[in-house]
């Protein structure tokens, strides 16, 4: 009976595959991989079921780098809701325009979609997305994941010997390659002035291979430094403070490390949180206006190499210099050229605000209200004073399989 189950099971497979292949010869393939690379990653991965040749397609690297072709026309908000009691982390995602041609550009509303959790409370802390995918750590482990694709790779463990880590994600455009810069550095309390912190820079290429490996950077010539940020990716290069008005500069290909220095004038690299952003595909960072200023000046990385800068200040709205006085959680990568602030309170509440402010007009030139789904929020207790809440723009999904 039971042989008889399975060899039904696989003629019906069987009959499945006939008949897709027969569809796709009323239609051109090529017509449908255009059509499929325009719908949301949560169909993607359903449809790999469809055929054979529907599963090798949608994991081709031209369909992969197609489709995020097309979702890069499509920016989404990543949000994560760090859960406490029980610790779980949730990723979710809205889009950061509203489609809907018949409503108020100035002002719209999105729904928050929930994409996946994790569970496990090694993988609570969390960096930017690079091209969809996020790297994920908690003590001496580290993770990068897909949320599109839900799938996670974890590294191998690395060695901490009482130093804090810190671990950042990178993509290669070049060899088409994400790799993750692991920084483990000490700071003794005490000793604030000791020298010998045993700084160490580990690198690690992100595959599905078992053979995955760090590899230590013996040629950094750079000061120790105690301060690390958040970080950003550009073009190659992650970029993150290292405090003493310093940006440290790691090249993903070639796997060097410098410094970068910012302007003297600049409070770039002082101030917490991060400050750094990325301004139409250059390196950018913002000052803010602590001292009740009415101005903001943004700073722009002209030439990596011959360290160069350009500027420009604005006066500030009223409503944003409100929020800028108080905390601002995320600042937003400018991809098109405008920013974004949010309330680093307003997730506690049912609704999400989000201002988007575009430098060259000097104004706030839209208003997003993101909605949070009622059952989800009942369900996980979300906006409770039991968890926090972290936002990254300019988030992009990605059908890459790790």
């Amino acid at each position: 009976m039971e042989d008889s189950k399975q060899s039904l099971s696989r003629r019906l497979r069987r009959e499945q595959d006939r008949a897709a292949d027969n569809y796709t010869t009323t239609i051109p393939f090529d017509l449908i991989i255009e059509i499929l690379s325009f719908l949301p990653a949560k169909s993607l991965i359903r449809f790999q079921s469809v055929s054979k040749l529907w599963f090798s397609t949608i994991r081709t690297k031209n369909f992969i780098d197609l489709f995020l072709t097309r979702s890069k026309t499509r920016p989404r908000l990543l949000l994560t809701f760090l859960h406490l009691q029980p610790t779980k982390r949730f990723i979710l995602s809205a889009p950061e325009h509203n489609n809907n041609e018949d409503v108020d550009k100035s002002s719209s509303t999105v729904t928050l979609r929930h994409d996946m959790a994790i569970s496990d409370p090694v993988y609570c802390n969390m960096s930017r997305p690079v091209n969809g995918l996020v790297c994920c750590r908690r003590n001496s482990s580290i993770t990068v994941c897909n949320p599109a694709t839900r799938k996670i790779v974890k590294l191998p463990d690395v060695t901490r010997n009482g130093r804090d880590i810190y671990a950042r994600l990178g993509y290669d455009p070049v060899q088409d390659q994400y790799k993750v810069l692991c920084v483990m550095t000490k700071f003794n309390l005490f000793r604030p002035d000791e020298k010998d912190i045993r700084q160490e820079h580990l690198v690690c290429t992100v595959t599905s291979s078992e053979k995955q490996e760090w590899r230590k950077i013996e040629n950094t010539t750079i000061d120790c430094y105690r301060s690390f940020s958040e970080g950003i990716c550009i073009d190659g290069a992650i970029y993150y403070e290292a405090g003493q008005s310093r940006i440290v500069r790691f090249d993903v290909r070639t796997e060097n490390i410098k410094v970068i220095k910012v302007p003297e004038e600049s409070d770039l690299s002082r101030t917490f949180p991060s400050t750094l952003l990325n301004y139409k595909g250059k390196l950018g960072g913002v000052d803010y206006p602590y001292n009740k200023s009415v101005m903001m000046r943004l700073w722009i990385l002209e030439d990596a190499e011959k360290q160069e800068w350009s500027s420009m200040t604005c006066v500030l709205p009223s409503e944003l210099k409100y929020l800028l006085g108080s905390y601002v959680v995320s600042k937003g990568d400018i991809h098109n050229g405008e920013l974004m602030v949010f309330h680093p309170w307003s997730w506690s509440s049912t609704q999400i605000f989000f201002w988007y402010y575009d430098f060259k007009k000097e104004s706030l030139i839209r208003k997003l209200k993101v909605v949070v789904d009622g059952d989800f929020r009942r369900i996980h207790g979300m906006g409770e004073l039991n968890g926090d809440m972290l936002c990254y723009p300019g988030y992009f999904e990605n059908v890459r399989f790790l």
